[in-house]
């Protein structure tokens, strides 16, 4: 049981804080063995929280019987107030900062529910048995792989508060996998091409592009509504361009292109794309990027041929090599911890750590799902979600891992989804819906076919 002074309870744990999660040997019993579902977790806090109409005095000028900390109207007190002791108190109260959800098998899910209370507890009541991270406000759930659709899981907490004892549940719903082809009415290869790199911008749009040489935007019901031609678009993304000695900054499309090696970004304001960087430091040729990730005004990049992690900052208007240790690299992602590039390479993804002065550190391996000399097993698409879960896409396997997340050490997959449907099953460019586009869904581009799909997953985007 853990004791704070003048504590208000709020969430513990946030997933970019997982690291410092107590591990699941804090819901185990004293031998290390499973703790099953009756097992719980108390917090004891002590709160000096009293509403606007409370008093310490309930003999004090303006107390009104029934009232919060007022002596009891003929043994009754008003609203959910109980009399103890003859003065009306009340009891826990509890604020979910998201409703109860459907999540697919597999899943870590972030619970959180801020409790006011004397002392608190979690346990489980319902559903397949699970070993959840975390006992105060906040707690991680993993939703078994193996758990049949429609089960549920319930999360209860038990808090006492001035001796009145309540009881809250929460609720996370397994969901059956759905996997659909989002753009299936553009039948116009002018409109859409070969699918490789994908976006979402704030304004309802969505942006692809094309093995072709263009780049397209769809609106929120898939409908066609514009192209724009762009030698060798690649990866895209949207991000803010941060104008030398000006406070009018812009978001625009970034496109990194294998051809002719050079990184693009489309203005809104002029309609127009424009080179960003073509050259290193150096002067050398950039190489033949094909995936682009903006962060605070630079640029991370990758050239799978020449095995280098590329920069571009802002500051100086220049690209430099960042880090050559990962052999192949294919996508980028950032993940839940703060300064971490995640890289994505043959049948592994990597842990690199961007330090001061344009340094790394020496990448540490993440998730190793394949043989690293088997070609279809490089990776196509990286994403993370809300619950540190990342999504893992291997367009030449025709499959998409998912791993949890892992503050320190290496993850390693726990469900798969393989040949999900014709034309769908190529998983590159993985991105969660952004805008009028619904950020718990997954979407992906195919290699190989002009298409666009998705997946429901529950939990949001990170």
């Amino acid at each position: 049981m853990k004791r704070l002074a003048d504590f208000t309870v709020f969430a513990c744990i946030s997933v970019s804080a997982l690291a410092s999660c107590k591990d699941d040997a804090e819901n185990d019993g004293d031998d290390g063995s499973d703790s099953s579902s009756e097992t719980t977790a108390t917090t004891t806090v002590s709160t000096s929280m009293t509403s606007s109409s409370t008093t310490d005095n309930p003999t004090s000028p303006g107390c009104i019987d029934g009232n919060e900390n007022c002596p009891c109207l003929g043994g009754e007190c008003v609203g959910s107030l109980e009399c103890i002791e003859d003065l009306c108190k009340p009891g826990a109260t509890f604020d979910p900062e998201d409703d109860d959800r459907g999540v697919l098998g597999g899943l870590v899910v972030p619970v959180v529910v801020n409790v006011v209370a004397d002392e608190f507890s979690w346990s489980q009541v319902a559903g397949p048995t699970v070993v959840w991270q975390g006992d105060g406000t906040s707690i991680q759930v993993p939703v078994p792989a193996d758990a049949a659709v429609g089960e549920v899981i319930t999360m209860r907490i038990t808090a006492i508060r001035n001796s009145i004892e309540s009881t809250f549940d929460y609720s996370i719903t397994v969901l059956e996998p759905v996997f659909e082809d989002f753009l299936v009415l553009v039948d116009d290869p002018e409109q859409l091409g070969t699918s490789v790199g994908l976006d979402f911008d704030d304004n309802g749009n969505m942006w692809v592009s094309s093995s072709e040489g263009f780049i397209s935007r769809f609106a929120i019901d898939g409908s066609f509504q514009s192209r724009y031609d762009l030698e060798g678009a690649a990866g895209i993304a949207w991000g803010t361009l941060y104008l030398p000695d000006s406070d009018d900054n812009i978001d625009v499309l970034y496109a990194a292109q294998s051809t002719p090696g050079a990184v693009s970004a489309y203005n809104p304001n002029n309609d127009a794309f424009s080179t960003v960087t073509d050259a290193l430091d150096d002067l050398t040729a950039l190489g033949a990027v094909d995936m682009v990730l903006p962060s605070d005004g630079d640029l991370y990049l990758v050239d799978p041929g020449g095995s280098r992690l590329l920069r571009y900052t802002d500051d100086d208007l220049t690209s430099r090599v960042l880090a050559t240790e990962v052999t192949g690299p294919a996508v980028l992602s950032f993940g839940p911890d703060a300064n971490v590039l995640y890289v994505g390479a043959v049948g592994q993804v990597w842990r690199v750590g961007l330090l001061q002065d344009g340094l790394t550190a020496t990448p540490e391996l993440y998730v190793e799902f394949g043989d690293p000399a088997d070609p279809t097993q490089e990776v196509g698409g990286l994403a993370f979600d809300e619950g540190g879960n990342l999504w893992i896409g291997v367009p030449g396997a025709a499959t998409v891992h998912i791993a949890p997340y892992a503050g320190a050490g290496a993850s390693a997959t726990v469900r798969s989804f393989s040949d999900v449907g014709p034309g769908i099953s190529s998983f590159a460019q993985l991105q969660h819906g952004n805008g009028d586009f619904s950020d718990s869904a997954l979407y992906w581009t195919n290699l190989s076919d002009r298409t666009v799909a998705r997946i429901e997953t529950g939990l949001r985007g990170l």
